[in-house]
């Protein structure tokens, strides 16, 4: 099956949603982070001093002060990966499905 063609419109409806997202995120990323380095890369004296805050408060940062967010991030990601799981059973589910002839299908009657 090619990979923009789906049979199923929340299966492309997530797909794409998911690359926009991904390249939105990205963007804006980029974006930030240029913006920090180009403020920071100025040669002013102010700027110099402010650079070397942010490199010494760099090295003083401790673990433990942000451990909790640290720990809710894990899990999170333990989260994602789990539905992420969920969601590769449940296309192996209907891919199986499809496999079935006809007459064998569950049609919901009772």
């Amino acid at each position: 099956m090619p990979w923009i063609l789906y049979d199923d419109l929340f299966t492309f409806f997530r797909f794409w949603l998911g690359v926009i997202v991904t390249i939105y995120a990205g963007v804006v990323t980029w974006q930030s982070m240029y913006g920090w380095y180009v403020w920071l890369a100025g040669r002013d004296r102010y700027i110099g001093m402010l650079r070397q805050y942010i490199l010494v408060q760099g090295l003083r940062l401790r673990v433990r002060a942000f451990w909790g967010d640290v720990v809710i991030c894990i899990l999170l990601t333990v989260a994602f990966f789990m539905l992420w799981h969920a969601n590769h059973v449940m296309q192996g589910l209907d891919a199986s499905m499809r496999t079935l002839p006809r007459n064998e299908q569950h049609t919901g009657h009772l």
